[in-house]
């Protein structure tokens, strides 16, 4: 919520973990989403919550029983999956992991609220209807006072619109560090797209005590 704006990575070498999340605090950038999508992924978390201070980790496709203990011990700070399992948000809760899971119909909101969660990540947000169907699948739980991380389909030219909305808590996704630019080690586009995105979030939400020299 601090933050705003999550950058969701994919790494496929360990090696430029430190350097891509240090190109996103760079452009203000201080939080991600880093998929376990990759044999990188468990290792390069490890890596940033060691050497990269000011980044705050989540671990994003928690879906495989074990992970939530694994990343907590390797220092994720939340985690998020594309989807809601009750099994995956049960061992969240026994590794003492802040957990957001997926939701994309009433149903899912509906089990989702049954296991105390009130932050949904909302996925995939632009092909399911974009701001337009959450409005309208929130409003039964409005009294609730639910929140929402959209994922998927966001880019620099939507963001504006979901930052707009109170139902949203933060925002993101690849388009702020995409998978070719992080192998290409393009760290100064990588900090350029950071930047925008925080500057959209910022001119929508105002600046917070967090927000100094360009960093949220």
């Amino acid at each position: 919520r601090i933050s705003g704006v999550i950058a969701v990575l994919e790494i496929d070498d360990e090696a430029d973990a430190a350097p891509v999340c240090t190109a996103l605090l760079e452009g203000g950038v201080t939080a991600i989403e880093l998929a376990l999508r990759t044999k990188a992924a468990e290792p390069s978390i490890a890596r940033i919550t060691g050497e990269v201070k000011g980044m705050t980790v989540g671990a994003g496709t928690l879906i495989a029983r074990g992970q939530a203990a694994r990343v907590k011990a390797l220092g994720a700070a939340f985690a998020l999956s594309p989807g809601f399992n009750p099994v995956i948000a049960h061992e969240a809760d026994d590794a003492g992991l802040p957990f957001v899971p997926g939701v994309a119909t009433p149903s899912e909101i509906e089990a989702a609220i049954e296991t105390g969660r009130r932050l949904l990540k909302f996925f995939p947000a632009e092909p399911l209807g974009g701001l337009a169907y959450l409005q309208s699948v929130n409003s039964p739980y409005a009294y609730l006072g639910l929140s929402y991380i959209p994922l998927g389909g966001l880019t620099v030219d939507n963001l504006r619109t979901w930052a707009a909305s109170p139902l949203i808590a933060a925002a993101g996704g690849t388009w702020i560090a995409p998978r070719p630019l992080i192998k290409a080690h393009d760290w100064t586009e990588i900090t350029n797209r950071a930047r925008a995105a925080v500057r959209i979030w910022q001119d929508i939400r105002g600046s917070n005590s967090n927000v100094q020299k360009g960093r949220a």
